[in-house]
């Protein structure tokens, strides 16, 4: 046990630095505490119901909270990744609501897709294509299972594909995009995203927008000069580049 802590405090200490490693236990306990809670009980049942609606009613397994750490994920990468935990369905409705956009001539571009909700929501729309970016083998198999068997009255786009690989690694498309975060990574990965999303728009200018649902390092997007913030709410934030 003791032997155990120490490693993983060893790990933090090289990655995060000593501040870091501080910070980061401080926001674990933080967490932990919450989850003691009576309100945090209460909201992961509902959370719980919603999930098992939504999964029989399409047929598929989106639902759950899983930790990375319980994941077989090659090399070190998970540690700067956050839990799977899928999005509401009404919060993704409304945040895609936003864009006044002409759906079909833009790629949907999930990163971090997990077991593939987002990217079942999006062929909803009729986006041009839809992607699902994961770098866990284990959630994209069953993301891969849940395309198989997704059953919607509603779904506008049929073409929806999933890629296993690292979002640092992933090559942009060169259409207009609609790149979509489910607060999927730590700061420093998502900087780094942001950085080459930019890079991308430069070498191929056109429409790109970034809908972060859970925005919790928004300050990553609003600090790069590539992009501009056009709406905000307590679940998410959207950006674009500039005109």
């Amino acid at each position: 046990m003791i032997g155990r802590l120490l490693n993983k405090l060893r790990k933090s200490y090289s990655r995060r630095g000593l501040r870091g490693t501080v910070v980061h236990a401080i926001n674990r306990a933080s967490q932990r505490f919450l989850e003691l809670t009576p309100t945090w009980r209460r909201s992961m049942r509902e959370k719980a119901e919603r999930d098992q609606a939504f999964d029989s009613r399409h047929g598929v397994d989106t639902g759950g909270i899983i930790q990375l750490n319980s994941l077989q994920i090659a090399g070190t990468s998970w540690q700067n990744g956050t839990s799977y935990w899928a999005i509401d369905p009404a919060v993704f409705a409304r945040l895609v609501g936003t864009l006044a956009i002409h759906h079909q001539d833009f790629t949907f571009i999930d990163f971090g897709s997990g077991k593939g909700r987002a990217v079942l929501l999006a062929s909803e729309f009729p986006f041009k294509s839809v992607i699902g970016v994961e770098f866990s083998p284990e959630l994209d198999q069953v993301a891969r299972e849940n395309l198989a068997g997704f059953r919607s009255e509603r779904q506008q786009c049929w073409d929806m594909r999933l890629v296993c690989a690292d979002a640092l690694q992933y090559p942009l498309p060169h259409d207009p995009l609609v790149c979509y975060f489910f607060n999927p990574f730590g700061r420093e990965v998502m900087a780094r995203v942001a950085e080459r999303i930019a890079e991308s728009y430069q070498t191929q200018s056109r429409e790109i927008y970034i809908l972060y649902a859970n925005p919790q390092h928004a300050v990553v997007w609003q600090q790069n000069g590539c992009f501009q913030q056009i709406a905000a709410t307590p679940d998410f934030a959207i950006f674009k580049t500039h005109d």
